[in-house]
């Protein structure tokens, strides 16, 4: 298949914040299903949702760069990658369906009153993640040497540990 070439210092800004805001995403999600008040746990899964969904557009905004910056170039630059566009693209697709699964079991947790589906939803998050991970290493993107992939299943589970933890009752009374 075709190749582009990438400028890996314009594509890796952009990971590292959808990477951010999926990590945001789990962490909100997390506060969502443990919300006790119906209103609380509207505004957090709504809030999720929005996070989700930047994560989608920003991908296909860094896309659109991605192929802009190609047809501005004469020809490649010193810190390119070869990426094929039509990989590229079934990528970025994979994460366009994590986000759809994920969010759907959201709604279906945030649905129930004994959070049924919480495990559906952390292997979501966790294949959103791994979909995400697979666009970077598309793009040339590859974790530090001697590091393991960035797990947003566990980081989701761990964030809703903390979250639970915390007591809300004080947090409450200093902010009357």
């Amino acid at each position: 298949m075709p190749t582009i070439p990438v400028t890996t210092k314009t594509v890796s800004p952009a990971l590292r914040k959808a990477a951010s805001t999926l990590k945001a995403a789990a962490v909100v999600s997390a506060a969502a299903i443990l919300s006790q008040g119906q209103g609380d746990l509207e505004a957090n899964a709504a809030a999720a949702a929005g996070h989700f969904d930047d994560v989608a557009q920003q991908l296909h905004a860094m896309r659109k760069n991605v192929l802009k910056e190609v047809l501005a170039q004469a020809r490649p630059q010193v810190g390119t990658t070869d990426v094929d566009i039509d990989l590229l693209d079934r990528m970025i697709g994979r994460v366009d369906d994590g986000i759809a699964l994920t969010k759907e079991a959201l709604i279906q947790i945030a649905g129930s009153a004994e959070r049924d589906g919480l495990d559906s939803f952390v292997q979501h998050i966790g294949d959103l993640g791994r979909a995400l991970q697979d666009v970077a290493a598309t793009l040339g993107e590859q974790p530090p040497s001697g590091t393991q992939p960035f797990l947003y299943d566990q980081f989701f589970l761990e964030s809703m540990h903390d979250l639970a933890q915390r007591d809300w009752r004080a947090s409450a009374a200093d902010e009357t």
